[in-house]
């Protein structure tokens, strides 16, 4: 489950990529299946818990550049055929404008917004919305190291859950590097979380480290790799039967492939494995993920 959509999918959208004057708007169309960790707001009633799921979604995007601003607005779905309560279908919008600090163009300052309305079948799930600041500096043509700070608020819905909005701060060092300025590129971050619920049960302090690696070996076919761990320390006792502080350990690793198969065209897939190992039976879990799919730039 992506939980911040369209902030997360305008990220993936090739930065280093600068469009044609001429031609400022870039529609991208993606459909896909597999098996993803289903929406943390249904529970079960039983203590083992069965978390990850088949899935199957579509996104819609639409993004405009313009200089230094990108915009990107879009819609996607995302159907579990086992529990329709699982469905979740996102609208949002997201901006991103740049600021060069520095003549030479190596310091710059990176301005981000978003929002995010997110609703199942029974009505509204939550909506988000986020901003941040990132301060880039790029040292060579291999080597750039970010700072990051981004502020976001949930607004749950109270059908699902009470006392889940919540105030979310991230802060993350990253460092990005390129061997030789070729087609090889790895990013490696340490992260810093906070949240602060209403309900102090769901508020935490967490830490972790992120690392990425991609390959491209042509301009139609690159190989890529996550690997993510962060802990989680809740800040009160789960609940009447579970009453102690809750403290998770998220592990997620993953590899895929991206080919293009015609022009604007782009096979994808990817397997992984995420384990949450938790003193909550409720919320311990572990298993295999996987996505498949077809994505068109147009």
């Amino acid at each position: 489950m992506r939980t911040r959509w369209i902030a997360g999918l305008l990220a993936l959208l090739a930065p280093a990529q600068a469009r044609p004057q001429d031609d400022p708007a870039e529609l991208t169309l993606e459909v896909f299946g597999g098996a993803d960790v289903v929406p943390p707001d249904v529970v079960e009633s039983g203590i083992a818990q069965d978390r990850i799921e088949g899935v199957l979604g579509a996104n819609a995007l639409v993004t405009y550049s313009i200089g230094d601003t990108r915009i990107v607005v879009g819609a996607g779905t995302e159907i579990y055929p086992v529990d329709g309560r699982f469905d979740r279908h996102t609208i949002g919008a997201a901006l991103r404008h740049d600021i060069r600090l520095s003549s030479d163009g190596r310091t710059s300052l990176r301005l981000g917004a978003g929002y995010d309305y997110v609703f199942g079948e029974d009505g509204r799930v939550f909506d988000r919305v986020e901003g941040e600041v990132q301060l880039i500096r790029r040292h060579s043509r291999e080597h750039a190291t970010t700072a990051r700070i981004r502020y976001g608020y949930r607004n749950q819905s109270e059908e699902r859950f009470t006392g889940f909005d919540q105030d979310e701060l991230l802060v993350e060092l990253r460092h990005n590097w390129r061997p030789g300025g070729g087609r090889a590129a790895f990013n490696g971050s340490l992260i810093w979380l906070e949240h602060d619920a209403e309900a102090e049960r769901f508020s935490y302090s967490g830490y972790g480290a992120r690392l990425t690696g991609r390959f491209e070996f042509s301009d139609n076919l690159a190989l890529y790799g996550r690997a993510s761990w962060v802990v989680r320390d809740y800040k009160a006792p789960f609940s009447a039967q579970f009453p102690v502080e809750r403290e998770d350990e998220r592990i997620q690793l993953s590899a895929g492939v991206e080919a293009g198969v015609a022009p604007g065209l782009q096979l994808f897939g990817e397997a992984g494995y995420v384990g949450n190992p938790s003193n909550i039976p409720v919320r311990d879990f572990s298993g295999v993920t996987g996505r498949g799919g077809l994505r068109a730039a147009l």
